[in-house]
């Protein structure tokens, strides 16, 4: 008899890494025999989010305004615990977790039980949205990094907790030459950043703006990623305001950015993280990277890694600047030859976090 889990989400704007680890859950249990697996949008997902694959696995799928989404959260999630028996409920947010607790309470007959998972996906000091109180509602917990854990023991949150990490695809070959390497004649110093375009806000763009102004000599960045249009206007009046047009390339969103790209290192300024599977990928394409140490998930993603040769990560304290550290890398950059070399990616064994939880 299958398992049934049910993986309730908020309104996702199709781009992230909670996404990408979705889909990833989606295509590993559809082939897999002993759990039945389902995810429920109940106030529906973002406009961004409808022509990207995220859509394909989300139930319901519906473009109404957003009030009348609001106002069908509760019946959805009502109909969706009435129709099915899941065994497991899993909920990516705090709010979303006392929501069911309550409905579970107040609404359901008690011979349809099920258990309540928490499956967080930022530290839980940083996101404004999280209320960690809240937590003390689910029976049990997902962690995809060891400072989440560490955070719910600070706070006295009961149930068993389960460091799954998140999943990652194999790498398709093990021909190094295959994989993203540094410019031959280091004529330039590329740096990449991938995820969603925030000035001041989680993803902290305005700290790696400030260091790259400062950096001298012919470099470039590429920033892959999306994200509200003021946001995305700041970053080009910066740019403009600087006249860093020759240095600063904004692509969008790309679906799949790690094909064909060549840079030296992946950049990361986050202000708080939960798991940075940017980090993880990155380094599966045997690409360097500079990374904020910022709560939570960096220095284990960047830990991962079982070959480690001259593309070693680095790290910075988020209370320091990035400055020195661009800069210093930039430098070291034009004068030596860097070689990449295999890097083994972190797997999460999907099958056997399910068997425990």
């Amino acid at each position: 008899m299958k398992t049934k889990v049910l993986i309730v989400i908020p309104r996702l704007g199709g781009a992230g890494g909670t996404e990408t680890v979705l889909l990833s859950w989606h295509k590993y249990f559809s082939n897999h025999s002993d759990v039945k697996l389902k995810v429920l949008a109940p106030q529906g997902l973002r406009v961004t989010a409808y022509d990207r694959p995220i859509a394909k696995i989300v139930e319901p799928v519906s473009k109404i305004p957003v009030p009348a989404q609001r106002l069908l959260m509760i019946p959805r999630i009502l109909w969706a615990l009435h129709k099915n028996q899941y065994d497991d409920v899993i909920c990516t947010t705090s709010k979303l977790i006392k929501m069911i607790a309550v409905l579970k309470k107040l609404c359901m007959p008690k011979h349809r039980h099920f258990r309540l998972v928490s499956w967080i996906h930022s530290s839980l000091y940083d996101e404004p949205s999280i209320t960690i109180s809240d937590l003390q509602y689910a029976d049990a917990h997902l962690a995809i990094s060891s400072g989440i854990i560490s955070q719910m023991q600070q706070n006295k949150i009961t149930g068993k907790k389960y460091l799954i990490f998140n999943p990652v695809s194999e790498s398709k070959t093990d021909d190094v030459s295959s994989m993203s390497m540094v410019n031959d004649h280091i004529k330039i110093v590329k740096f990449v950043y991938i995820g969603r375009v925030m000035w001041e806000g989680q993803k902290n763009l305005a700290e790696l703006f400030s260091a790259l102004d400062k950096v001298s000599g012919n470099w470039q960045l590429e920033i892959f990623g999306t994200g509200d249009a003021a946001e995305i206007d700041h970053v080009k009046n910066f740019v403009s305001n600087h006249q860093l047009e020759k240095h600063v390339i904004i692509r969008g969103w790309v679906a799949k950015p790690f094909d064909n790209l060549e840079c030296d290192y992946l950049v990361l300024t986050s202000k708080y993280e939960g798991l940075p599977m940017v980090l993880i990928e990155a380094q599966q394409h045997g690409i360097a990277c500079i990374s904020a140490n910022c709560p939570t998930g960096p220095t284990i993603s960047l830990r991962w890694r079982v070959v480690i040769c001259m593309n070693q990560a680095i790290l910075i304290s988020y209370q320091e600047s990035c400055n020195g550290a661009l800069t210093h890398q930039q430098y070291r950059l034009i004068r030596e030859r860097f070689e990449r070399c295999r890097v083994v990616s972190l797997k999460v064994n999907i099958s056997r976090m399910s068997s425990e939880v």
